[in-house]
């Protein structure tokens, strides 16, 4: 049988084995497969353009894989503390002024921000009465906890 076939290792071989571990990594929550696969690609294209025999090809496969898995340990991070708020919508109501809509009982109530109302409770604890303006200090889950503005 006659296996010189396995020798001819050319660009598309690189380009499809590139291909392939990007795939992988795309569908696993790691960031593991990617630098070989990027190292596949540049050398696939290294390989179109420049007449590398497979061994070349391989060494520059393995020496730009290993150099890349060991460069993006070193690259920047985003800090835990400097996390999106996006889809908090109880951190953007914070410091802004809202209107009593339901007299406070026991420092409980309602209270409107925007065109939205919210459950509410005052931070000392007194009653407010409708039409009152207030700050939001905090915010608890779904409760709002306002003080006199």
């Amino acid at each position: 049988m006659d296996m010189t076939w396995l020798l001819e290792v050319g660009p598309y071989h690189w380009l499809a084995l590139g291909a392939v571990l990007i795939a992988i990594e795309m569908v696993m929550p790691t960031q593991y497969l990617i630098w070989p696969g990027l190292a596949a690609v540049v050398t696939g294209l290294l390989a179109a353009f420049v007449d590398v025999g497979w061994v070349g090809q391989l060494a520059v496969f393995a020496v730009l894989s290993a150099v890349l898995v060991v460069a993006s340990h070193y690259l920047p991070r985003q800090p835990a503390g400097d996390v999106s708020a996006l889809n908090q919508r109880m951190d953007h109501i914070v410091g802004k002024f809202a209107t009593v809509s339901e007299d406070f009982r026991h420092g409980e109530g309602a209270v409107t921000v925007g065109d939205t109302r919210w459950a509410a409770q005052s931070v000392d604890g007194s009653d407010l009465t409708a039409g009152t303006r207030v700050e939001v200090v905090a915010a608890e889950s779904t409760l709002l906890k306002v003080k006199r503005a």
